[in-house]
């Protein structure tokens, strides 16, 4: 169960979702974890709509998230719990409300750090949402050379069979992530057989890994640095 409010301070119906954003940023400085997560139980309860309060929550708080751990992806990931422990249902698949959520949830996860992808996944039902705007964020992802956030990204919106596994794969396999491609693939047996196959093709004679890592690179993939060291290096 969720924290209690003190005696003497029920939640105000129809709380203001950015006031209550207000009062978590100041006891986010204060480290007070523990009243942290209070008072953001207590504005969840006393939110007309939680979903959109969060949206508004982050949308407001675009262009001002630095590095390192944010109080967005910690409400976000409170919110997630707070709903779990919740007897109320979630909004009904394609209905048009969760569908006008899902739309601009999937327009913040493309403006977030990574660390919003998976709660938001999982409060706004993205694996069922317009699939065509985040495969587009997965690609864009990719050719600014950030793979590893492009393989997690798939693989928390189940997009992988929408996306080549082989082109995912290799660059993280060209920077020994052999873990995170693993992951990408578990519970699909026709691209864990894709990707053994691509490895099998790996360990036959005359396979060159500078061949793969200059097709990388011509590509556009200018960040992937073992591709460099590769064809920099003497034979």
């Amino acid at each position: 169960t969720g924290p209690s409010s003190p005696a003497g301070r029920r939640p105000r119906a129809g709380q203001d979702p950015l006031l209550l954003l207000q009062t978590l940023q100041t006891l986010w400085s204060t480290r007070e974890r523990q009243q942290l997560r209070e008072e953001a139980w207590r504005g969840f309860a006393a939110l007309d709509d939680p979903l959109a309060g969060l949206l508004d929550m982050l949308e407001s708080s675009r262009g001002r998230r630095g590095e390192g751990p944010s109080l967005e992806a910690w409400v976000s990931h409170q919110l997630q719990c707070w709903l779990q422990a919740q007897p109320r249902p979630d909004p009904a698949q394609h209905s048009p409300r969760l569908e006008q959520l899902q739309a601009r949830a999937v327009k913040v996860l493309t403006e977030s750090p990574p660390s919003l992808a998976a709660p938001l996944a999982s409060i706004f039902q993205l694996q069922d949402a317009d699939r065509s705007c985040l495969l587009e964020h997965v690609h864009r992802l990719y050719h600014e050379g950030r793979f590893r956030e492009a393989v997690m990204l798939g693989t928390t919106l189940k997009l992988q069979p929408e996306l080549d596994v082989e082109k995912m794969s290799v660059p993280l396999l060209l920077q020994d992530k052999v873990a995170l491609v693993e992951r990408y693939v578990a519970g699909f047996p026709d691209l864990q057989r894709r990707l053994l196959a691509l490895m099998d093709s790996w360990c036959q004679p005359g396979f060159d890994i500078k061949d793969v890592a200059s097709r990388v690179a011509a590509s556009g993939e200018e960040r992937l640095g073992l591709a460099g060291a590769l064809l920099s290096s003497p034979k």
